[in-house]
């Protein structure tokens, strides 16, 4: 905990100078807190999509009070250690600032963990940190934002995540890119660091081959959009540990999402229910059947999905749909899941969906 002498104020989070008068903090250290008051929010907000859950306040041995988001129900006298009060302490890496990748690392910094986000190119820096403020100074004042983005460190540097706890791979849906970077963080992270991969459809086995530490590998794939979807896939390998996936599940349930867990195989549970049935869609507007809004309008009141497979297909990226299902039809060999022609041609005219302005629809 950082701590200004000067105008007592202190921080639950790294914070070399006071923003308040210039002066160097200083660190204070607690073992225990106890809940002195609480909360119920009941109300939804940027960054607490999810609800109720409950705010506490606490008082540590050096009678500093702070505050602690939880979904666990305490009482009032109630002592809690500082592992668990600070669980937010965790340091997180992001490969990769595509749509996922940035979308993951700002809901991190909203709930107050310090993250990292790696990209290629030490010049996007700026622009990558504008887009990101930009997100998350919709619901923010002037004080949340600068607080948020405390908690974020952009870099070109993979360096910069070897002391990370957890690393999340969110990088293209390539199984050579991916084994790659899977590959570099094996060789400069800690025996304790968990390599994840967001990874919609590729095997985690063959990932984590291109590491020396199998053990410490495992999926967690996030939904879109990250702020809304609840659901986290977790994936675990044949080497995956119980000690891996037991930390994962903490992780996830701290960030306020419901974990699920697979075994590793293609497309997992989400994507191989889904893909085929977008794929199957787009068939029959081939063959000429129906329209595509029409097929929309079917699933959502025939089958009471909240979007029709070609909303969704858009949402999720027409590229990312051909390359699942080119997984898919390759590790289950099953030539009925091949991509259908009209994605190909789509793809070739630069029609990706939401990310491009234009696919099936436009936006």
């Amino acid at each position: 905990m950082s701590y200004c002498k000067e105008c007592d104020k202190h921080w639950n989070y790294p914070v070399e100078k006071c923003i308040f008068c210039g002066n160097a903090t200083s660190q204070l250290s607690s073992k225990k807190n106890q809940i002195i008051g609480y909360t119920k929010v009941s109300i939804s907000s940027a960054g607490n999509e999810k609800v109720p859950y409950f705010v506490y306040l606490l008082e540590d041995e050096n009678r500093i009070k702070s505050f602690k988001k939880s979904y666990e129900k305490y009482e009032i006298g109630d002592m809690i250690d500082s592992k668990e009060a600070q669980k937010s302490k965790l340091k997180v890496g992001i490969v990769g600032t595509g749509l996922m990748g940035s979308q993951i690392t700002e809901y991190l910094i909203l709930q107050g963990y310090e993250t990292i986000l790696k990209t290629r190119e030490e010049r996007n820096k700026d622009l990558i940190l504008s887009k990101i403020k930009k997100r998350v100074s919709k619901d923010l004042n002037e004080i949340e934002i600068f607080n948020c983005l405390q908690f974020l460190q952009i870099t070109a540097d993979y360096l910069d995540l070897s002391n990370c706890d957890i690393v999340i791979d969110a990088s293209a849906e390539n199984i050579d890119i991916k084994k790659e970077v899977f590959k570099k963080l094996s060789s400069i992270c800690g025996s304790n660091t968990i390599l994840a991969t967001n990874s919609s459809s590729i095997s985690i086995d063959k990932i984590a081959a291109a590491t020396s530490a199998p053990e410490n590998c495992i999926g967690i794939h996030f939904f879109n959009p990250v702020k809304k979807m609840d659901l986290i896939e977790i994936v675990i390998g044949k080497k995956t540990s119980g000690e891996t996936k037991e930390r994962i599940c903490e992780f996830i349930k701290d960030l306020g999402k419901i974990p699920i867990f697979v075994k590793n195989s293609p497309g997992f549970i989400v994507n191989r229910l889904l893909l085929p049935q977008i794929n199957e869609a787009v068939r029959l507007v081939e063959a000429e059947i129906a329209s595509k809004e029409d097929i929309d309008t079917a699933v959502k009141l025939g089958l009471n999905h909240p979007m029709g497979p070609f909303e969704l297909a858009d949402f999720i990226g027409l590229d990312t749909c051909v390359s699942i299902l080119e997984i898919l039809s390759e590790d289950l060999q099953n030539e009925n899941l091949k991509p259908a022609g009209l994605l190909y041609e789509m793809i070739k005219q630069g029609k990706l969906g939401y990310k491009s302005k234009e696919g099936f629809y436009k936006y």
